[in-house]
């Protein structure tokens, strides 16, 4: 009987499924954060790095709770 339960296997996925979409949505906020604290003007490099690694854990975490 080493079988894995369905509903367990289930339950496991929909546990992830919440913890990608809890990820996410951090990665929203501190993306929102970010943007509200842009300047006008003379950008300075760590923001502009900041924002590009924020919008790509986003982008990944996107594949990974809608894949195509």
């Amino acid at each position: 009987m080493n079988e894995k339960e369905p509903w367990n296997d289930e339950k496991h996925q929909y546990i992830e499924q919440q913890d990608l979409i809890l990820q996410f949505n951090e990665v929203e906020k501190k993306l929102a954060d970010l943007k509200a604290r842009w300047p006008f003007h003379s950008v300075q490099p760590k923001m502009v790095a900041e924002r590009e690694d924020l919008e790509e854990e986003r982008d990944r975490l996107l594949r990974l709770i809608n894949p195509a």
